[in-house]
């Protein structure tokens, strides 16, 4: 009987605890279900924000997309017009050298023409050109003194900064014939230019240092021409003689009588200048200058 009634207990209690055991393990499968379902409510909410936030950024992407493809368009656009421009550069560049050379070509011209005017004694009109200027530095009245602890002193001269001496180079050795051409050439340049003393002095210099050149005879009638363009009649008279009498076999020979011829009469020596003209028709008879000597002839 005893036995009976602890076997029943034994029963019992197993039952009990068995009971037990379930029950929590029900509460715990709850509290899990439930976690589950809030987390099923976040990510609902979640996906919700995402979805209103992809239709916030669908239309802006869309407007994005639609200004880059403008964009692409312009940058099209302006390499089709840096095209033209080079294009238009390249033909710019062609035109302003052709106007440069024709500029070069006029200014040449019209030299030649002064120089022949002035040989057969002929006035010209022509505009002298304008001289090559050098730059010319100015000082400022109103410049400042440098910064002198961050501060500017104004109404006070300008300190003179020294300029940083470049190493010496040695002097390049130059041909007696590239400084005699220099030197004619710049006489030349001086007389289109009108500076009629700084030719004369020029072409002087030449005679003296190259008298044995070949154009010695022309340096010579061509002080003559600079002495006559500033109405010195007198010296332009002795320089044409000196042409005459030491290059009788020149081409300036038959210039020089001409010239000659109209200084004495500039200078009121009809006789004189009318002897030397004629001299000239008479030796020169098919030259132009026999024809100009036979104008200024006809005018006495």
């Amino acid at each position: 009987m005893r036995i009976t009634i602890r076997i029943t207990i034994v029963c019992l209690s197993t039952l009990f605890l068995l009971a037990c055991v379930k029950q929590e393990q029900v509460n715990l499968l709850e509290r899990k279900l439930s976690q589950q379902e809030q987390q099923i409510l976040v990510l609902n909410n979640s996906l919700g924000s995402t979805s209103q936030a992809l239709e916030t950024v669908r239309p802006e992407q869309a407007d994005i997309w639609s200004e880059l493809k403008g964009m692409k368009v312009s940058v099209a656009t302006l390499e089709g017009q840096i095209e033209d421009v080079q294009t238009e550069t390249g033909t710019m560049a062609s035109l302003e050298a052709d106007v440069a050379n024709i500029k070069q070509r006029i200014t040449q011209i019209e030299g030649a023409m002064r120089m022949m005017s002035s040989q057969l004694g002929i006035e010209n009109h022509l505009p002298a050109p304008a001289p090559q200027k050098t730059p010319t530095q100015s000082a400022d009245s109103g410049a400042m003194l440098p910064p002198q602890n961050g501060q500017v002193i104004p109404g006070t001269p300008p300190v003179a900064v020294p300029t940083p001496v470049a190493p010496a180079t040695p002097p390049q050795k130059v041909a007696p014939e590239d400084l005699a051409e220099t030197l004619y050439k710049s006489a030349l340049d001086a007389f289109n230019e009108r500076r009629y003393e700084d030719a004369q002095r020029m072409w002087s210099e030449y005679e003296k240092t190259y008298p044995k050149s070949k154009l010695a005879a022309n340096a010579k009638f061509w002080q003559g021409e600079a002495y006559f363009q500033m109405k010195n009649y007198p010296r332009a008279t002795l320089a044409y003689e000196d042409v005459i009498k030491k290059y009788p076999h020149s081409n300036k020979y038959p210039q020089a009588l001409l010239k000659q011829g109209l200084s004495f009469i500039k200078q009121g020596k009809t006789n004189a200048g009318k002897f030397r003209l004629n001299q000239l028709i008479e030796k020169f008879p098919k030259s132009v200058e026999a024809k100009r000597a036979k104008q200024e002839l006809a005018k006495q």
